[in-house]
């Protein structure tokens, strides 16, 4: 199995995400992001969000772009699928890896 760079990072957040939790997340795909060529959010653990958060993944999104980083969500509970599909939203994956 290959080995990620020292360049890009993992997130992993747990249960569910909301609002209450939106200041921290941001604080830490922000930090990511700057220090990071790749930064990589990962769902498995994640049971739910709500749209705070996705719109916050929206904004580091837009952050990476302009940074000229990579920015990735990965393994998102079906769940959280749809509602980013009913949100229309799409974000860039990676390969699941599980």
């Amino acid at each position: 199995m290959a080995r990620k760079k020292s360049t890009d990072a993992l997130l992993k957040f747990t249960d569910s995400v909301g609002i209450e939790q939106a200041s921290s997340v941001k604080q830490q795909i922000s930090d990511s992001l700057k220090a990071n060529k790749v930064t990589i959010v990962d769902f498995s653990e994640l049971q739910d969000i709500d749209s705070s958060i996705i719109q916050l993944l929206l904004s580091a999104k837009q952050e990476a772009d302009l940074l000229k980083k990579d920015f990735f969500v990965q393994n998102i509970p079906d769940n959280i699928k749809n509602l980013m599909q009913a949100m229309s939203v799409v974000l860039p994956s990676k390969k699941d890896e599980g």
